[in-house]
């Protein structure tokens, strides 16, 4: 008899999922509107939590559109801030992004002291949108020591009790959520909960999970009032009264636990069921723009009402299901269809010592079409300096549609099972209604007055000509842009949209006259950034109730770390001498023979060393989200290795064009390097090329400019000099490797090359998107590995 109404009942949701009713089409198409603009959501990799003054802070930053499930490809401007525990901004910085991904890093200061900060990233164009999407993280900082700062109080508890749906309805059974939290926000479980009518008798009994959350089915009597009693582990009551019971309407079960279906009982008493037999009734089923509906008709003769769904009608991820009368939401509940690839994909092997590093491989899945853009980072086993709360996937697949603080939210997305699953929708249920309020989804679509941010705007003006003739400036190349020839407007101005300076880089103008040439003269530049605008406020929980370790650092436990930024400032051409081991056979010097067969360093690396570079020569590369915006032309051939120009990673590789052989003294190729399975290459120009002198007959017409404003410069990663891998400190809070990007080849195999620290056990933290949106999170422990 079940198997007949589960049948009927598919056959008559398949039915009223294509219906039509007038109500409902007003409903979705103001969702239509409503997210008819992309939505972008942010999640943020850093390479630990907890951070030791003389460390720098690692990240790497992901952006993913939610309307199409792939990562975002529309913003290249990611804004980066910290802030303290009093909401002052400590550190501000733009990075360049690509693909919808940037790396950046964070130089923590000598001055700020020790406590917990708030990384928060965004874009320009979450400006457009009421809601929050912003993305933030809590990190720690030790400066010379962190001391257990708990503040000896009590603590205070909140109890809730949270109806399914969002209403109690007298006489018919309910469902009720509740969660217990403590005065830090952090749940509370506990054993012992039951419900206590007027008269003192025991007439519901309920539990919760781990988190302090759970559910009960209760159906509340006419002129009856309830209490609700939870008795902790130290015997202390908490107590209170029931939420408000309606005499009328409709309560909501839902029952997300079955593999293909999706059970929902609706529930009303006999005073309700004269007043709705007749009126339009429809559930809408929607997420980030998409909606379906459901045609509900209550019978006349029936309070409860069933309806299975098959899971395929439901998007992936959270789902709102919204009951509508006529086109009034009454009920709303959130649910998610559980869509998440196995972690066990990931193949994570350790393959050799090399000199003083170690060869990993990452396999991924391999499907054709898809490239993977991952970050790892690797830390000692035992270490207690990554306790980060969220991955990419609870970030991107979860806290987007809820309003309310999550707890631990990448519990719900790590090895995935039933129970967890179960969790997940006590979850959601308790988180009550969707973020995104029907009022202003009715009658305040978002209007768009902020763009997607691509590079910033150059706005310039020549200053003392004397030569009417000039009509357009020539602006060289840099590390990010091409080189371009600009029209001057009647003012003798210019603008150019789209540009890419990084902050401190020098650029090069010269005015060109009527002849076509180029004529020194007086200039003003500057650059334009629009910033994300929203104001930053520290959480409102206390977190000293938790107790930490005491962190202390010893005198001795970094080198001399103003010796390496020195170092590192002073570029690589000075490491050589002293890094001679990685060097040893890669350097190439750059002769007179070699500059005059090859032109262009470009051409002396795809001739001379074959490496294939498919640079576009008109310097940009399509865009396919904007109308004539030029992005870095950026190679994206797996089998293209990582390059370097004077120590700083291209973005734009365009700049090889115009490099001549000429003016670099030498170039390295290391075919394993840190950057992946292709490798790597460095080039390092002559001394008079990088102070502006070089090609001798060009520079007395050539105007410079130092820009302040732009973005961060690209940086290697490097690690702060350790006394000992064997000292507690470090293996409870030192760095082994940051690798912001994984190089894969044709197999999907990618290569880390990181530092051999003689530790037989490291652990990987490992996040990341492909191409097709597959979200990528693990974390794994290599033992027993063997050190040169």
């Amino acid at each position: 008899m079940r198997l007949l109404i589960l049948i009927f009942g598919l056959l008559f949701c398949s039915y009223h999922i294509t219906g039509q009713t007038d109500s409902s089409e007003i409903s979705q198409k103001a969702i239509d509107e409503y997210f008819k603009s992309p939505r972008e959501t942010l999640y943020t990799h850093v390479n630990k939590s907890t951070f030791l003054t003389g460390e720098e802070i690692w990240f790497k930053m992901y952006a993913y559109d939610r309307k199409n499930n792939l990562p975002s490809r529309f913003t290249t401007n990611f804004n980066v801030e910290l802030f303290d525990t009093k909401g002052n901004q400590v550190f501000g910085g733009l990075f360049l992004g690509y693909r919808g991904s940037a790396s950046g890093a964070i130089k923590i200061k000598k001055t700020w002291p020790s406590g917990s900060y708030y990384l928060r990233v965004s874009t320009n164009w979450m400006n457009n949108f009421l809601e929050e999407d912003y993305y933030k993280k809590e990190i720690k900082i030790v400066n010379q020591s962190l001391d257990n700062q708990v503040i000896e109080k009590s603590i205070l508890y909140d109890f809730q009790l949270l109806p399914e749906g969002g209403h109690l309805i007298a006489d018919a059974e309910n469902t009720i959520g509740f969660k217990l939290t403590n005065n830090s926000g952090l749940g509370v479980s506990f054993d012992n909960g039951f419900v206590l009518d007027d008269k003192e008798n025991k007439v519901a009994s309920f539990t919760s999970n781990r988190f302090g959350i759970g559910k009960f089915s209760f159906n509340p009597q006419s002129n009856q009032g309830y209490t609700a009693v939870v008795v902790l582990d130290d015997k202390k009551e908490i107590k209170i009264p029931f939420p408000e019971i309606k005499k009328k309407g409709i309560s909501i079960t839902v029952n997300n636990l079955y593999k293909d279906n999706v059970i929902i009982v609706f529930n009303t008493n006999k005073t309700t069921l004269k007043e709705i037999k007749n009126k339009k009734h429809y559930l809408l089923i929607h997420r980030n723009g998409k909606s379906k509906k459901i045609a509900i008709d209550f019978s006349a003769k029936k309070t409860e009402k069933a309806i299975y769904i098959k899971r395929d009608q439901f998007y992936d991820g959270v789902n709102t299901i919204t009951l509508f009368k006529n086109k009034t939401p009454i009920l709303e509940r959130l649910l998610f269809n559980t869509a998440v690839k196995k972690e066990s994909e990931i193949e994570l092997t350790y393959q050799n010592a090399r000199n003083d590093s170690l060869l990993f491989n990452i396999k991924m899945p391999y499907t054709n079409g898809v490239n993977y853009d991952l970050s790892v980072s690797v830390l000692p086993e035992e270490t207690k300096s990554y306790n980060h709360k969220d991955n990419i996937r609870s970030a991107i697949l979860l806290k987007p549609y809820v309003k309310g603080f999550i707890q631990n939210p990448k519990y719900y997305f790590t090895n995935l099972n039933r129970r967890k699953v179960y969790n997940l929708d006590l979850l959601l249920l308790t988180q009550g209604w969707s973020k995104y309020n029907w009022d202003t989804v009715f009658n305040k679509p978002p209007s768009i007055v902020h763009n997607f941010n691509n590079g910033l705007t150059l706005k310039g003006k020549l200053q003392n000509i004397k030569n009417k003739e000039i009509k357009q400036v020539y602006l060289y190349p840099t590390k990010n842009n091409t080189s371009r020839l600009i029209d001057l407007d009647s003012t003798n101005a210019f603008k150019v949209q789209n540009y890419y300076p990084n902050q401190g880089e020098l650029i090069n103008v010269s005015a060109v006259n009527a002849k076509g040439k180029f004529i020194k003269t007086g200039i003003y530049v500057q650059a334009f950034q629009k910033r994300f605008q929203k104001p930053f406020s520290p959480p409102a929980f206390s977190t000293t109730i938790k107790k930490t370790d005491d962190v202390s650092i010893p005198s001795y436990f970094f080198g001399d770390t103003e010796l390496l930024d020195e170092v590192l400032i002073k570029g690589k051409k000075k490491q050589k001498e002293e890094e001679s081991e990685f060097l040893i056979g890669k350097s190439r010097e750059i002769s007179e023979t070699d500059a005059n067969a090859y032109t262009t360093i470009a051409d002396y690396l795809i001739r001379s060393l074959g490496i294939r570079l498919n640079i576009n020569p008109a310097g940009a590369t399509e865009n396919p989200n904007a109308d004539n915006v030029q992005t870095p032309n950026i190679l994206t051939n797996r089998n293209i290795p990582e390059i370097y120009l004077d120590d700083v990673q291209l973005i734009d590789f365009s700049i090889l064009l115009s490099t001549l052989t000429q003016d670099v003294e030498d170039v390295y190729y290391d075919k394993f390097g840190f950057g992946g399975s292709s490798g790597e290459i460095r080039i390092y120009s002559k001394k008079s090329f990088f102070d502006g002198t070089a090609s001798a007959g060009i520079d007395y017409k050539i105007s410079e400019h130092t820009f302040k404003n732009g973005f961060t410069p690209a940086k290697e990663f490097y690690n702060p000099i350790y006394a000992s891998f064997q000292d507690p400190l470090f293996r409870d809070y030192g760095t082994v490797h940051w690798q912001p990007r994984v190089i894969f080849d044709d197999k999907g195999i990618g290569t880390l090359k990181i530092p051999d620290t003689f530790l037989k056990s490291i652990k990987f933290y490992i996040e990341g998107i492909g191409s097709d949106g597959t979200l990528v999170s693990k974390i794994q422990t290599i033992k027993n590995i063997n050190s040169n």
